[in-house]
């Protein structure tokens, strides 16, 4: 028997896979200070999370908040590369990454 909440996901990786499109990963994201509001963008590591952050407006030392894995994943305006990586269902695969039929 199938689960028909996985049906969708699956028909997904399979369009996806057929067409050979990809979720695009974001190397860049904006983060935000939530003590100054100092914005700047900054790159992520590609391979890793990053656990602190320290304001270049007021100096603050920003560290992720209660289940989130790095400063990016909780201020920024683009999760961390491995959090894209494993978005969804684990593939990388992403609704806005499979094409729209016409």
């Amino acid at each position: 028997m199938t689960d028909a909440r996985a049906a969708p996901i699956s028909r997904a990786m399979l369009s996806a896979k057929q067409h050979g499109t990809r979720s695009i990963m974001q190397p860049e994201s904006t983060l935000t200070c939530p003590k100054c509001g100092y914005q700047t963008v900054e790159t992520m590591p590609n391979d890793s999370c990053q656990f602190f952050y320290e304001c270049k407006g007021c100096g603050a030392l920003l560290n992720p908040l209660a289940g989130d894995c790095c400063v990016f994943c909780s201020y920024g305006t683009v999760p961390c590369p491995p959090m894209q990586a494993n978005r969804d269902d684990n593939s990388g695969v992403t609704a806005e990454s499979v094409p729209k039929r016409s």
